[in-house]
C-alpha cells in the first residue's frame, strides 16, 4: 500500500473558486477585508496588526524600525537565507547564535553571551511552531534594553503560558504563504504595540503597490498543481511512484521540485518586488480559515503524542519535547537521526513518504562568509532533522505505520 503525502496545504475547492471568481477582476482589490483580517489579529493584544504582501518583508520592516544601520542583530542560522538577507537589507549586521538541538530553536544562553553595546535588536524565530522560552529571553533583552523581534512565520496560534507568540517583543511577524498552517499563497503580517512603529510603517505599506494579479494567479496554480499531484488517489498511484523512483536513483530533475532554498544568494538592498501590499481578496481567503486554526493544532498535537510515545526508546534519536498546551502545535514532528540519508532511503524503500528539512546553517554558507560564526549545534541539526507528518488529515494509522518502520531501521520491534 502507497503512503500518505508528507503534506498536504491548507486549501479547499472554495478556495480556488474565490481565485478564480476574484483574482482577474477588480473585485480582488475592492472590500475591507484587509482591516478586518488586521482587526481580529490585534484581538491577540497588540495594538497594531499590519497586512504584508509576505512575511519577509515584514521581517525587513520590523528590523528597520528598531535598529539604526550596521547595528548587531542577534538570531538563530537555522533559518531560510532570506531571513538573513532581510536583516541585512535592513541595515542590520546579522551575529549567529547557535540554537538547542531538542527545540532546534535558539539558545537563549547565546543570546545573553551574545548580546553587547553594538546590538541593535535580537530576533528569534520559533521553529516548527514550538514556542521558544519567552520568559527568559524577555528577561534578558529587558535587562540588556535591547528591543525583541519575533518571527513566527511558523507558529501562527503558538500560545506560550497561554499568550500568543508575537505579541511578547517590540514586534511579531506572521506567515501566510503556500505551506503555513493558515495560507493565502502569499501574505504576511507584522503586528506591534509600538505606537509610532505601527503607524509609520502602515503609512509607509499603504503606498504600495497591490500584489499583481499574474504573480498571484501562478502562485496559486502552483498551490492547485501541489493540491492535485497530493490529491490521497493521484499520489497512491502516480505522485509518490515518480518522486519515490526519482529519490533512490538521484534523479535531480524531480528531487529539485521538493526542495526550497536550493541557491541561497546574499542580498544587499530589498528588491523593488518585495514592496507589494496584501490584496483585500488575500485577505479573504485568511479570514475564512482563523476559526479552524485550534482545531488544526489539536489534531497535529494528537498526531505529535502518537509519535512521541512510539519513539521515545530509541536512543538515536532526538524528539522534540512533547506539550500539549499549544506552546508545541507540530507543524512537522521533526526528529534527528544520524546519516540522515540512509534513513530517509530506508523509509522510502519502505513505502514511507517522509522529508528531509532543507532548511541550512546559515552561518556555514559562503553567501554569509563575512558574517560567519561557530555553531555546531546548529550545523549538526542541519545534517539531520526529518520531518514526520503531521497535517489534519494525516490518519493516525499512517503515524502507527511511520513508527513501525522507524523503529525497524533502529533494530527496534
Amino acid at each position: 500500500m502507497q503512503p500518505l503525502p508528507r503534506y498536504r496545504i491548507y486549501t479547499t475547492p472554495r478556495t480556488y473558486a474565490a481565485i478564480l471568481l476574484q483574482a482577474a477582476g477588480r473585485r480582488r482589490l475592492q472590500g475591507t477585508a484587509c482591516r478586518d483580517l488586521e482587526a481580529a489579529i490585534e484581538k491577540l493584544g497588540v495594538s497594531h496588526a499590519i497586512c504584508t504582501a509576505t512575511a519577509r518583508l515584514a521581517i525587513f520592516l520590523a528590523v528597520r524600525a528598531f535598529i539604526t544601520p550596521g547595528q548587531k542583530v542577534v538570531l538563530s542560522p537555522y533559518t531560510i537565507s532570506d531571513v538573513i538577507n532581510m536583516v541585512i537589507c535592513a541595515g542590520g549586521r546579522p551575529v549567529f547564535a547557535d540554537i538547542e538541538r531538542e527545540t532546534c530553536n535558539i539558545d537563549p544562553a547565546e543570546i545573553e553571551r551574545l548580546v553587547d553595546a553594538e546590538t541593535g535588536a535580537v530576533m528569534v524565530t520559533h521553529l516548527h511552531g514550538l514556542a521558544c522560552p519567552m520568559d527568559r529571553i524577555v528577561s534578558i533583552c529587558r535587562e540588556r534594553n535591547v528591543p525583541l523581534i519575533e518571527d513566527a512565520a511558523q507558529a501562527f496560534g503558538v500560545r506560550y503560558d497561554n499568550r500568543p507568540v508575537g505579541t511578547f517583543g517590540k514586534a511579531g511577524i506572521y506567515s501566510f504563504g503556500m505551506y503555513k498552517n493558515v495560507n493565502a499563497f502569499f501574505g504576511g503580517m507584522l503586528v506591534t504595540s509600538e505606537g509610532d512603529v505601527g503607524a509609520r510603517v502602515r503609512e509607509e505599506v499603504r503606498q504600495f503597490p497591490y500584489h499583481e494579479a499574474g504573480a498571484y494567479l501562478r502562485k496559486a496554480l502552483h498551490g492547485l498543481t501541489t493540491d492535485l499531484a497530493t490529491y490521497p488517489p493521484l499520489f497512491r498511484s502516480l505522485t509518490y511512484r515518480l518522486f519515490r523512483y526519482g529519490f533512490l536513483h538521484d534523479v535531480g530533475m524531480l528531487n529539485r521540485r521538493v526542495t526550497i532554498d536550493i541557491d541561497p544568494r546574499i542580498k544587499r538592498a530589498l528588491p523593488e518586488s518585495y514592496r507589494r501590499r496584501m490584496t483585500p481578496l488575500q485577505a479573504r481567503i485568511i479570514l475564512r480559515q482563523l476559526p479552524w486554526v485550534d482545531e488544526h493544532i489539536r489534531a497535529r498535537i494528537r498526531a505529535a503524542t502518537v509519535y512521541h510515545e512510539g519513539l521515545r526508546d530509541l536512543s538515536d534519536v532526538i524528539l522534540p519535547p512533547l506539550r500539549s498546551d499549544f506552546s508545541h502545535t507540530y507543524t512537522y514532528f521533526s526528529i534527528q537521526v544520524p546519516d540522515r540519508e540512509a534513513f530517509l532511503r530506508h523509509l522510502m524503500r519502505e513505502r514511507r513518504d517522509v522529508a528531509a528539512q532543507h532548511l541550512k546553517n546559515c552561518a556555514d554558507l559562503p553567501c554569509f562568509e563575512e558574517f560567519h560564526r561557530d555553531c555546531p549545534r546548529a550545523r549538526a541539526t542541519a545534517r539531520s532533522v526529518a520531518l514526520l507528518p503531521t497535517y489534519p488529515r494525516y490518519d493516525l494509522s499512517e503515524v502507527e505505520q511511520n513508527i513501525r518502520v522507524i523503529r525497524r531501521y533502529f533494530g527496534k520491534s
